[in-house]
């Protein structure tokens, strides 16, 4: 009678086990299929409107974007996981310390000072002829951290480019310790005609840092159609569109940095126009068409030896403080020494000129994306298996700084950081051509990510052609590269750089709301089973 009894205690516990199993099933599915284009839109629509002023870091127009997204995380029931704060207490006394949604910390904005020259000088035995330059029409500073008087020697470093997987580099055996390169902006035709755009912009990037490493003291840049450099005047009074009178010309121009404790250093960036790039080469023999007519084809250039020129450069610059804001949003999993980071900035480039920078897509739509996400995790009803932080970066545009902030003031051990899943610009397909597909950018010592999307994708019915890019040290410059850095794996679905990119025509009416809804349902069913299971 006894055992008998014990088989069906163990009857029901087992059944009981399985209807649980069920109802997790069935809750995360009607949180799934409630990820709905009428939600995105009614939130986007807020985020990416005139309101917030294109919600430039800092600026009144972001502030009102984090209050929003704050007020969004606490209608879901996502407790915040910001900053403590002295809340209001009874008239006359201190209020108890309480969690906020906002992160706050300083950058520090550089911007040009009233001092800016440049010259090139020529040596010929004892005699040294010196060509002084205009400032915003031969040359431009390349936005310095701090002012700096410099004379070096120059190299020729045509492109300034090397890839591996083209077996191609300028860099080569030059030798620029101390010295200048002289650089061709972008990349030899060849380059252009074989690689994405994602990979021309990424190897075009790390010409400074090649730089860098081989101890040269700066970068000089320039583009050959560019007769004049610096802000050119604008046609205010024809009353151009965008696309017709370029409005980043009334942009002004400024770097931003997180406060540091070392020394900056003393590495230079100038642009210059072709006028210069040629007073630079003068004497050489050396015919810049010719060299760039050649690197169409990736034949053999041999570069000119600049014997004798030196560079004196001078400039100052301006700086003062700015307060920006993180919003942080946290879903506490069973155990807390699992965390998982899903982010997206929430920043753009704000106003100029008469014309606003709304980012619709760049990145409203991540924004968007990570609140949406946030709301169904709450809708299942289960608490999570590892803890999930919703993250939205401010000052992302300014260069990755609000998720490099973080990264440096975590509050609990960085070894407990187990992934980062990146949204950024995820409403707009690749191309005309290719309105189905995107790209799985992930840490290779994940191989998980590629197993569950692909399995999701099959599951759900999500109409996605996902092409797979496993790395080591995954490329790309948003926010997901704060975390690479650090050693954390990333995983970021990322989609094209469309013509409205950084222009103020990133506007919602350029929205594709069913491509946004398809990456937001794959990240969630890849966001549940990274939640609730070992990998």
């Amino acid at each position: 009678m006894r055992a008998r009894f014990l088989h069906i205690c163990s009857l029901f516990i087992l059944c009981a086990g399985l209807l649980r199993g069920q109802d997790s099933n069935g809750d995360f599915l009607r949180a799934l299929n409630n990820i709905n284009q009428s939600a995105i839109k009614a939130q986007l629509g807020f985020l990416a409107s005139d309101w917030t002023e294109g919600r430039e870091a800092g600026k009144k127009g972001e502030y009102l974007a984090a209050d929003y997204i704050a007020s969004i995380l606490q209608l879901y029931g996502v407790k915040p996981g910001g900053d403590n704060s002295r809340g209001s207490g009874s008239p006359g006394a201190m209020g108890n310390m309480e969690k906020t949604y906002f992160q706050n910390f300083t950058l520090i904005k550089t911007s040009p000072g009233e001092e800016h020259i440049m010259k090139v000088r020529t040596a010929d035995g004892k005699t040294v002829s010196t060509v002084n330059l205009a400032n915003n029409i031969d040359f431009l500073t390349g936005n310095p951290y701090h002012g700096v008087e410099i004379e070096a020697p120059v190299v020729f470093a045509g492109y300034g480019f090397r890839n591996d997987k083209l077996g191609y580099d300028d860099f080569g055996k030059l030798d620029i310790k101390g010295k200048f390169i002289l650089r061709i902006s972008g990349a030899p035709g060849f380059a252009r005609a074989q690689l994405s755009p994602s990979e021309l912009s990424n190897t075009s990037r790390e010409a400074e840092s090649i730089a860098r490493k081989m101890g040269a003291a700066g970068i000089i840049e320039f583009n050959p159609g560019s007769a004049v450099v610096g802000t050119q005047p604008g046609n205010e009074f024809l009353n151009m569109s965008p696309s017709e009178n370029n409005p980043a010309y009334g942009r002004q121009r400024a770097d931003y940095s997180l406060p540091d404790k070392t020394s900056p250093d003393n590495f230079t960036r100038i642009l210059i126009s072709v006028k210069t790039a040629n007073e630079i080469l003068k004497g050489t023999g050396f015919v810049l068409e010719d060299y760039i007519k050649k690197a169409e084809s990736n034949n053999v250039n041999p570069v000119p030896v600049l014997k004798d020129k030196t560079i004196y450069f001078k400039t100052t610059v301006k700086k003062e403080t700015i307060r920006v804001r993180n919003v942080i949003g946290i879903i506490e999993g069973k155990n807390p020494d699992q965390v998982i980071v899903l982010g997206a900035h929430y920043d753009h480039l704000g106003t100029a000129s008469g014309y606003i920078w709304n980012g619709a897509d760049d990145n409203a739509s991540g924004t968007v994306g990570v609140m949406t996400l946030a709301k169904a995790i709450m809708e299942t009803g289960i608490k999570p298996d590892k803890t999930l932080v919703f993250a939205l970066w401010t000052a992302e545009e300014k260069g990755l700084l609000g998720s490099r902030y973080y990264i440096q003031n975590l509050t609990y051990p960085i070894k407990n950081l187990r992934l980062n899943y990146n949204f950024d610009m995820i409403s707009r397909y690749m191309s005309d051509n290719e309105t189905r597909k995107v790209s799985l950018v992930y840490s290779e010592s994940c191989p998980v990510f590629r197993t569950i999307t692909k399995e999701n994708i099959k599951k759900y019915g999500i109409d996605l052609d996902v092409d797979f890019q496993p790395s080591k040290v995954p490329p790309g410059g948003s926010d997901d590269r704060s975390f690479v850095n650090a050693g954390i794996p990333i995983l970021r679905l990322k989609l094209g750089y469309r013509e409205q990119y950084h222009t103020p025509s990133d506007e919602i009416s350029t929205i594709d709301w069913d491509m946004m809804e398809k990456i937001i349902k794959i990240s969630f069913a890849n966001i549940w089973e990274l939640a609730n299971n070992d990998w």
